[in-house]
């Protein structure tokens, strides 16, 4: 279920007593009544209006799931003149494509280095060279159907925490030398001049990260799709799917579509749809929440344009907004916790980091299910003939979406086998929805060594 700003009662919020700085969240309605309450729900410029499923389809290639990932790859097929039809549940960017942080990066959740590690140096060399594709192509296709994501923000600082032993210019020559990508190193005074925090020791710039309004962006590629012929059919859910034999189909509740193709992009909310590829990913909650506008008191605690992340289990994630509030996303849970109650928490981490805003209000507060599988990393191919799947994009998927667009595309148009690259990391068990309670151990065991460590460093 989205964490819904309605949800949360002034009583009993974790022992949390709320305050006038949260209040305002409480019986707060959504921008527009099918998305969740969001920074982004609230400042929407991107239209999506589109009809539900009625009756009977038939097409040659149906997507199911109106994320970046669904949507990338409908405008893909549009753009070749393939007939496409998608079928989202809700609106589209409903679920983690129009919830998250905004940070379009190239890499892959979990960093490169772990990549290296898994696959081999020449294959993570491979992956990188298609997560950059998945990048450009991104940028290309804002200007081209001037999509209303901005203001775009450019560059990001990525930050090791203070008491960490390796300092990240080792890091920095790695990638300049293994993967042609140069990011400018910061050690600990600059980055004491940048940010007000005495929580970080050393950092990178990274030029080549940008940062946009998500969901006015997926909101844009299926704009874009739909002008290109696709057809795009919202508040449509799949319930039931028939993989086998030359034609798939996916039955709603007024009608079904046929097609030669099926292609199941649906991230955290998948449901159990299909067997396999639900199995294969734990829907985990992350949060997020914009404060009020904070003026001067942003700029004497960021006083540098770029978003930034740290290096911990639980990234967190921020930003300075064009209007002076702070985006502040963070924390993982097995579970969704009502929004007042995820304002405290947030707020009360974002005060860690920077106490010159701990009487910062926050406006909104939310949080949403994104897909991971036990090896951390975004996969997608063909399961079965005819039936494709695109998943795994949790943490990192802005532009890794955009890169499965691509080339289950080229799979499905020309016979191109590229996408193999992404099929061979594997399908692993995850559990689906069982699999959140051992991830939620496995999270708060992370936690406890990492406590420990600092406390063994001290």
């Amino acid at each position: 279920m989205p964490v819904m700003a309605r949800e949360a009662t002034p009583s009993r919020l974790s022992g949390a007593i709320l305050d006038r700085r949260v209040a305002p969240l409480l019986g707060m309605t959504t921008a527009m009544s099918n998305h969740v309450d969001s920074y982004y729900a609230r400042t929407l410029a991107e239209p999506a209006d589109y009809p539900r499923l009625e009756g009977e389809i038939e097409t040659e290639t149906l997507v199911i799931g109106g994320g970046l990932a669904g949507c990338a790859l409908a405008l893909d097929l549009a753009e070749r003149g393939r007939k496409v039809v998608l079928l989202e549940a809700h609106e589209i960017g409903w679920g983690a494509s129009g919830r998250n942080g905004g940070f379009v990066s190239i890499g892959v959740p979990n960093g490169i280095p772990a990549l290296v590690k898994r696959v081999g140096l020449a294959t993570a060399q491979e992956i990188y060279r298609a997560a950059r594709m998945g990048h450009a192509l991104l940028r290309q296709r804002i200007a081209r159907y001037a999509i209303a994501c901005g203001p775009i923000q450019e560059g990001a600082l990525r930050c090791n925490m203070a008491r960490e032993r390796e300092s990240l210019e080792a890091f920095c020559a790695m990638m300049a030398r293994d993967f042609d990508t140069q990011y400018e190193y910061w050690p600990k005074a600059r980055l004491r001049e940048a940010l007000a925090t005495t929580q970080y020791g050393d950092a990178f710039l990274n030029p080549h990260t940008f940062t946009l309004h998500p969901l006015n962006l997926v909101r844009g590629i299926a704009r874009a799709a739909a002008a290109n012929g696709a057809r795009i059919l919202t508040r449509s859910p799949a319930l039931a799917l028939t993989t086998r034999g030359a034609r798939k189909e996916a039955r709603g509740e007024a009608g079904r579509v046929r097609a030669d193709h099926l292609v199941i992009a649906c991230g955290g909310y998948i449901d159990g749809l299909h067997g396999a590829v639900s199995a294969a990913t734990v829907p985990i909650a992350t949060f997020v929440m914009a404060t009020e506008p904070l003026g001067e008191r942003l700029k004497q605690a960021i006083r540098v344009p770029y978003a930034i992340s740290d290096i911990k289990v639980a990234t967190n994630y921020y930003r300075p907004l064009a209007d002076t509030r702070l985006l502040w996303g963070g924390r993982v849970l097995a579970w969704e916790p009502g929004a007042a109650h995820l304002a405290c928490v947030l707020r009360r981490d974002m005060a860690a980091f920077y106490p010159g805003l701990a009487t910062a209000r926050v406006e909104t507060a939310w949080g949403g299910l994104m897909p991971l599988t036990r090896h951390k990393l975004p996969v997608f191919g063909e399961i079965e003939p005819g039936v494709w799947y695109a998943t795994g994009f949790g943490g990192l998927g802005l532009a890794l979406t955009t890169t499965a667009g691509r080339l289950i595309a080229a799979g499905i148009v020309e016979g191109d086998e590229s996408w193999r690259l992404f099929a061979r990391l594997g399908l692993p068990y995850a559990g689906g929805k069982l699999g959140r309670i051992p991830a939620q151990l496995i999270y708060w065991r992370h936690q406890a060594a990492a406590s420990l460590s600092r406390l063994r460093v001290a």
